[in-house]
């Protein structure tokens, strides 16, 4: 069976957008070229990367160097694609495979991608947290009024996040009374229809759980560890060995194995019921009152992440010591 895969970093935005005619912005093309050949370090012998032409002689290398796989789509080979693994799914991605050339037939419905975009919504990391039975949970207000409440029930000082976004883009902090309150409510309610308020952490360490959910179960995939700038933007991922990633996390062995166990108890139930392919959950550590404690859930990522790769770098080249990912 071979893959057709793609490199679209973009596609939280075009969640956002809800649009298969979305136009991503400068920027997100630049990130988009920069890591075009990245699925390569998930392709089997036989599959393809949906990349631009030029770059076939850099995956040559790669295929030589790592003893990866994955060679430059070609329209050529559309009769040979019996699947399309993207980063992400959303009505933009369906475009440009078909306008790539890929039939329908191989590719989700408008139903299905809906599905998907609606599980895409924050609000999907409430119901995991609830079916974590997690005390402090997220608000999903619908008014400016409502935010205001939500920020003033967690003591005055929270985070505002818009439904559809990630890469801790999209995520701001709020104080109670504040004009930036008032005005980014306002306009994530008038865009996106909602907007959710969660409580302030004093993050210690981010990490992240990664699953794969197929035929309406979510099975555990690994660990990651990241870093975030001081607004709480994704910055780069580590990578280094399983082993070393688990105990840098700072949990002990027990812990991590009943989260996991847990985690993937409540992806099944709020998630696989509806897709098959990547999660991945960041998590953090944080501070409270001098106390260490574990926020389980702060955002899921329906898609590929930054973990799986550096997880699949770490896989094939075994580095000897931690290094930072980053494009």
């Amino acid at each position: 069976m071979a893959s057709l895969l793609l490199f679209n970093p973009e596609n939280d935005l075009a969640l956002a957008a809800g649009s298969a005619n979305y136009t991503p912005p400068a920027a997100a093309l630049r990130i988009r070229r920069a890591g075009a050949l990245l699925p390569m370090w998930f392709a089997h012998p036989g599959d393809f990367i949906l990349a631009p032409p030029e770059m076939e002689s850099a995956a040559a290398e790669m295929r030589e160097k790592y003893r990866l796989h994955g060679k430059i789509f070609t329209s050529a080979d559309i009769p040979e694609i019996d699947r399309c693994v993207p980063w992400g799914w959303s009505a933009h991605t369906v475009r440009t495979f078909r306008n790539a050339g890929i039939s329908g037939e191989i590719l989700p419905d408008s139903q299905k991608i809906e599905r998907l975009r609606m599980l895409s919504h924050r609000r999907t990391s409430v119901a995991v947290l609830k079916a974590l039975a997690y005390g402090a949970l997220p608000v999903e207000a619908f008014t400016v009024e409502e935010a205001l409440d939500a920020v003033s029930s967690f003591g005055g000082s929270a985070y505002l996040k818009f439904p559809w976004s990630g890469s801790g883009r999209g995520v701001f902090p709020v104080a109670a009374g504040s004009d930036s309150l008032i005005s980014l409510a306002a306009a994530s309610v008038r865009r996106q229809g909602s907007v959710i308020i969660e409580p302030a952490y004093n993050a210690v360490t981010d990490f992240a759980m990664l699953f794969y959910c197929t035929g309406g179960k979510a099975e555990f995939h690994g660990l990651s560890t990241f870093k975030t700038l001081p607004g709480g933007a994704y910055s780069g991922n580590i990578i280094a060995s399983q082993e070393y990633i688990a105990g840098s996390i700072g949990l002990a062995q027990s812990t991590l194995d009943s989260l996991r166990s847990r985690l993937e108890i409540a992806l099944t139930g709020c998630v696989a019921h509806a897709y098959d392919g990547p999660v991945g959950v960041d998590m953090m550590i944080a501070d409270k009152n001098g106390k260490q404690i574990v926020v389980p859930c702060i955002e899921v990522n329906l898609r590929y992440t930054m973990g799986f790769v550096a997880q699949a770098i770490a896989s094939a080249t075994s580095p000897e010591a931690p290094r930072l990912l980053q494009i």
